[in-house]
């Protein structure tokens, strides 16, 4: 057995802290797959370090893999002794000592999770890791390994920002480590050039490795095996459109080819290679990153204060963070910096998070929501539940919504009436709450919600009204998105409620926040709406010790 130990500078403080409801059971479960064993031509083509590398056996390589942090999302990982050869042996080309610690001594196993989703085989990939998580090392490894390894095996890689940057990085990652090794070049296993603009690595096998610019007319010049696109979230819109048209054709003449998407969030996601990669279902994925529910409120301070008890940035960073697990960054160096950049950055570099400019993509995970519904007779409300109004701010109509969790703690969602216009809104509303003996709560902030509630307190008996924040608009959005994820939802076959799940959009909310929005100013929402600040007032109740007997209106 093979032992991995974690260092006290990774341990730091990690203990004890407490879980913080944000993490999606989305993860699939580690796989191994069987294979046939390397090929004597393989064999020998690997050096010694590796040939002796306690990794290249499927029972340590899996003990590490699964010893680490499991990230938000991983679609299929599969383990074969190629695949473990490939990477081992990129790692060994890079593997310049550092203050006597090289990288082949130094593996960590969020690296083994990149290799295992990318050596599942499918075409496109994204791969998302939080800063200093090394996710540009590891990716490095894999490719190099398999040129290495490969016979004429063609990969390109680009920083979507600009060829001085891709340069850099060339040479900073790959260059560097290889010339300190091997600083005679009739020694070095590989040929490497760094010209201006013909930046490469050439392999015995007549494999290459070419450092392309991030335009399009870089990949249309050749066919690829394996295409690494980093720092892919900055790409703009049109760059990255210029890449994608490019990428395909690229892979015409290479049926087993490999686009890789690789990078941190971004502040728009329509037209993102990355985001659009994270969203394609036949994509393989490996998130390390919080959910898309998370709150302001959550990411605007490192730890929870008098003023905002939700804030709680350091137990995210605990536990979706690879590099603080295993000791390639600490907890004291992410605070400090999460005191230097604004919320919106860190938020995009450290958690994962892409903003929401120019976002008109639904909010509602289509199929989650699907397979929530019920055919079910519509039921009557328990006893407690949560009850709210919303209208639609041009007072086209409206809906009254019932939530409450059943017995598995699933929030059920119960349409109770939706009509064209507002005039009926206060009277159906009033008339609920003393039927039901529940508050009536709304939007405060919203001015025809607002209207609603002038009209209510009118009539007599005068129900009791909770009107809600924004904070607590934000809040309520969460919650209802995270519980759609997570699967964790029943709501029934009405036809307005399923039309605005269908519609609704994420809308900017605060710095980094965000709210359930329309993309056209027509577009009905106030089922969904509603829903959220029901299920929001029902999981904020109190248990009452005596309910309130309910006024009978003739």
């Amino acid at each position: 057995m093979v032992t991995f130990t974690t260092t006290e500078a990774t341990r730091g403080d990690l203990t004890n802290v407490p879980e913080v409801s944000l993490k999606q059971d989305v993860a699939t479960p580690a796989k191994a797959h069987k294979a046939a064993s390397l090929s004597e031509d393989v064999r020998s083509k690997l050096p010694p370090e590796v040939l002796a590398h306690p990794l290249l056996e499927e029972a340590a390589w899996l003990e590490l893999r699964d010893s680490g942090l499991p990230a938000l999302e991983e679609t299929e990982m599969v383990t074969t002794p190629m695949s473990r050869a490939e990477f081992l042996t990129g790692a060994w080309l890079l593997d310049a000592t550092v203050r006597g610690t090289g990288l082949l001594a130094s593996i960590k196993p969020q690296m083994l999770r990149v290799s295992d989703v990318l050596a599942a085989g499918k075409f496109k990939n994204a791969i998302i890791e939080p800063r200093r998580s090394s996710k540009t090392t590891t990716l490095f490894c894999i490719i190099m390994g398999r040129c290495f390894l490969g016979d004429a095996h063609l990969a390109g890689f680009t920083l979507a920002t600009t060829q001085k940057k891709t340069a850099e990085r060339f040479r900073m990652d790959i260059y560097t480590p290889i010339t300190r090794r091997w600083p005679d070049p009739d020694t070095r296993p590989v040929k490497l050039y760094k010209g201006n603009g013909s930046e490469r690595v050439e392999f015995v096998g007549d494999s290459v490795l070419s450092v392309l610019s991030p335009d399009g007319d870089a990949f249309r010049s050749g066919a690829y095996d394996t295409l690494l696109i980093d720092e892919s979230g900055e790409a703009s819109i049109d760059m990255g459109a210029d890449i994608v048209s490019s990428v395909l054709p690229a892979f015409d003449t290479r049926p087993d080819g490999q686009f890789i998407a690789a990078g941190t969030a971004a502040d728009f996601r329509e037209g993102n290679i990355l985001w659009d990669m994270l969203a394609d279902p036949k994509a393989g994925k490996l998130r390390f990153t919080v959910p898309d529910s998370i709150t302001d409120e959550q990411m605007s301070d490192w730890m929870p204060t008098e003023d905002n008890p939700e804030g709680c940035v350091r137990d995210l960073i605990v536990q979706m963070h690879p590099g603080v697990h295993s000791g390639l960054t600490t907890l004291e160096k992410i605070e400090d910096n999460y005191g230097t950049l604004s919320v919106a950055q860190f938020a995009r570099e450290y958690l994962g998070v892409f903003g929401t400019v120019g976002t008109t993509t639904g909010i509602v995970n289509l199929t989650k929501w699907t397979n929530a519904g019920s055919g079910a007779p519509l039921p009557t409300p328990p006893e407690r539940f949560g009850f709210a109004y919303a209208p639609h701010p041009d007072q086209r109509c409206g809906s009254v919504v019932a939530a409450w969790r059943d017995e598995d703690g699933r929030a059920v969602l119960l349409q109770l009436e939706h009509k064209g216009g507002i005039e009926w809104m206060s009277g159906t509303a009033a008339k609920l709450s003393a039927k039901y003996g529940e508050d009536v709560a709304y939007d405060a902030g919203q001015q025809v919600a607002s209207l609603v509630q002038e009209r209510m307190l009118r009539i007599k008996p005068r129900p009791k009204m909770k009107p809600l924040t924004f904070i607590d608009i934000k809040k309520a959005a969460a919650l209802l998105i995270n519980e759609i994820d997570r699967d964790n939802v029943i709501h029934f076959r009405q036809p307005e409620l399923d039309n605005a799940a269908l519609l609704a959009k994420k809308r900017k909310a605060g710095v980094n926040g965000w709210a359930l929005g329309r993309g056209e100013a027509e577009d009905d929402i106030t089922g969904l709406e509603a829903a959220s600040l029901a299920l929001l007032v029902f999981d904020q109740q109190k248990p009452k010790m005596q309910r309130r007997k309910p006024v009978v209106r003739t």
